[in-house]
């Protein structure tokens, strides 16, 4: 979930930085900033959900659990193919 707070951070910076030059912008208009505010969020809410609906993501602990049978999975083939060769070899003689 590392990234997910990246994106998060990053795009709470571009909302700060667009809104900090949209109130420069705007100046003193009435009830404006409130409301580009909120478009503001709501378009990068929107984009951070496309963001992130675009990967993957699983509990570290799954993936985890993941690796550690795959490793074991590996040792075993190893194994295996180290007692086949022996096999073989004895075979052979």
């Amino acid at each position: 979930m590392q990234s997910s707070q990246s994106l998060k951070i990053l795009l709470d910076m571009l909302r700060e930085d667009l809104k900090a030059k949209l109130n420069s912008t705007i100046g003193g208009m009435p009830n404006t900033g409130r409301a580009v505010d909120d478009s503001i969020s709501g378009a990068i809410e929107t984009l951070r959900e496309g963001l992130l609906d675009k990967f993957e993501l699983v509990a570290k602990a799954d993936y985890d659990a993941q690796i550690a049978l795959l490793e074991n999975m590996q040792a075993q083939l190893k194994d295996l193919e180290d007692r086949l060769e022996a096999l073989e070899q004895d075979k052979a003689l």
